[in-house]
């Protein structure tokens, strides 16, 4: 009995969500910063404040909603560490079922009802997505990377299956997109963003067609858009004293030089993803005609994408780019350019099976060997290319930083106080309060110090005496060794730390990349069983 296309298209769509699955578990990792969201999803459940420090009311995360799901997950004794990466799997397959969905519209924008037969090519965005190295390493991480990815592309594709809608003299359905909008601008700034660029373009097509007057759809779109935003902004300000996260006051504050690193940032994504292929092979496809219909389809799928993408990327330069490897800032975009490349190799297949074959053969040849080095440097090397550290990196770094702070965890006193520079697994798991040294949770270093680095996150760093005034039990204030060995300062280092109260400790700690870890400790402190130490002096 034959295959129906409908079961063809369902069985291709789940074997790339398998494909996905086992590409992201290839990295299967939590990376250091999701535990920053985690420990304010912690305290959030444990003592209903959402704060990094208790007492401290500091929005040190970007992705509110992200946080609050994880929460939840927390409440029902799901793990932040499972609740985190099986969600980013979700969304990102999610994202690639909606592909489906908004492909099989463009091939014929003219029939909206779900009479229309599927075809394989509808499946095709999810294939491509599925191999695609940051997508698949994003979707493990921990991040809300993959959520505000699914909410953008939720957005732009149905604003651009409402204006094929209304091509076609049908009535547009524009008001959930108010909701997914909303929920974008929760789970990321860059929502409003996004929010703005759809606003503008309505007002372009409104004036192209001679009718600015609002329909009552596009009311009730900003309506839904303005209850889910306007509260929480008025919380934030009522909470956190402030309308937008610490971490603005951070990640603003690169300068010049940030520009410089995102340039950098933008061409190592071209590089290493080769995306730049995909909207060359939706210029290429106009080799082909289509019908009028079509083809007005074909040309606003290229505009939305370049409206979307430019501003966005000009965005994402002009923070620095990120200092995680595998690009997660440019993933928003991503789902759309795959369509509009899609949509280019469907336009030059011309429908011929075995030209069709040809063309997807030779482009799934190239991106799976493309993915396959692009994999297997990200996890094998373990080091930074122009301050992006590769997800091997990041991997071996959250894992000490956990075995640290597991250690810590058995044996700190509530009053105890760490200060630390990667302020995600090592607070999370030991579970006393810390001092971030670059700022991130900290108001004092994100208002107050000026920046001294153009690397994104990293641009402040807290001073020495604010550090001090903290009266910390833990100090690894760029300080701290991993070794073989015990870490021995020179007697000149030693003096200069006891004349400050703190002296050089070292333990061996299970699970640590090596055996022993060396840090500063208060001397009129124990912990666990490193006890107080004598001052020696007469």
């Amino acid at each position: 009995m034959p295959t129906s296309p409908r079961v063809a298209l369902f069985v291709s769509l789940g074997l790339a969500s398998l494909l996905l699955c086992a590409h992201s578990l290839a990295f299967d990792f939590v990376t250091d910063d999701a535990f920053i969201s985690f420990v304010y999803a912690k305290n959030l459940v444990e003592h209903g404040a959402l704060v990094f420090n208790l007492g401290e009311r500091v929005e040190g995360y970007t992705n509110f909603l992200w946080t609050i799901l994880i929460a939840l997950g927390l409440f029902l004794k799901i793990p932040a560490e499972l609740s985190s990466r099986v969600l980013g799997t979700l969304c990102a397959i999610g994202t690639m079922l909606f592909c489906a969905k908004v492909l099989r519209r463009l091939r014929d924008p003219a029939d909206a009802s779900s009479s229309h037969v599927p075809s394989l090519w509808d499946s095709v965005p999810a294939w491509i997505l599925a191999g695609i190295p940051g997508y698949a390493c994003w979707a493990s991480g921990g991040l809300e990377t993959q959520l505000f990815t699914l909410l953008c592309t939720l957005s732009l594709g149905w604003y651009l299956m409402a204006t094929l809608d209304e091509d076609a003299g049908k009535t547009a359905k524009l008001f959930p997109i108010g909701i997914t909008l909303g929920l974008s601008a929760l789970t990321r700034p860059e929502g409003y963003l996004l929010c703005a660029l759809l606003g503008l373009h309505r007002l372009y097509v409104k004036a192209s067609r001679k009718t600015l007057w609002p329909s009552r759809d596009e009311l009730y779109l900003v309506g839904l858009f303005l209850a889910l935003t306007v509260p929480h902004l008025a919380w934030r300000r009522l909470y956190y004293g402030y309308f937008v996260p610490n971490t603005f006051y951070i990640k603003s504050s690169g300068g010049s030089g940030a520009w410089q690193q995102g340039r950098y940032y933008l061409w190592a994504v071209v590089r290493d993803l080769k995306l730049v292929v995909l909207p060359l092979l939706w210029l290429l496809g106009f080799v082909r005609a289509l019908p009028s219909v079509q083809d007005a389809a074909y040309r606003r799928t290229g505009g939305l994408l370049l409206w979307w993408a430019g501003p966005f990327l000009l965005y994402v330069m002009s923070v620095g780019g990120d200092f995680m490897g595998l690009y997660r800032f440019v993933m928003p975009i991503v789902p759309l350019l795959v369509l509009a490349g899609v949509l280019g190799l469907w336009r030059l297949a011309a429908g011929r099976v075995v030209r069709t074959g040809l063309v997807l053969g030779c482009f799934a040849l190239l991106h799976g060997l493309n993915s396959y080095v692009i994999d297997r440097h990200a996890l094998s090397f373990i080091g930074a290319d122009h301050g992006i550290d590769t997800p091997g990196y990041l991997r071996h770094y959250t894992a000490d930083r956990a075995a640290i702070g597991k250690w810590l965890g058995q044996y700190v006193q509530p009053d105890d106080y760490q200060v630390v520079g990667g302020a995600g697994a090592q607070v999370y798991y030991a579970g006393i309060r810390a001092l971030d040294s670059f700022g991130l949770s900290d108001e004092y270093v994100a208002h107050k110090v000026p920046a001294m680095s153009s690397r994104p996150g990293h641009q402040k760093f807290a001073p020495l005496d604010y550090v001090l005034s903290k009266k910390p039990t833990i100090l690894t204030y760029n300080v701290y060794r991993i070794g073989q060995a015990p870490y021995r300062p020179s007697p000149p280092e030693a003096a200069e730390w006891r004349a400050r109260g703190f002296h050089y400790v070292s333990v061996q700690v299970p699970g640590l990349s090596a055996p022993w870890y060396s840090f500063l400790k208060r001397i009129d402190r124990s912990l666990g069983p490193l006890p107080p130490q004598p001052d020696p002096s007469p």
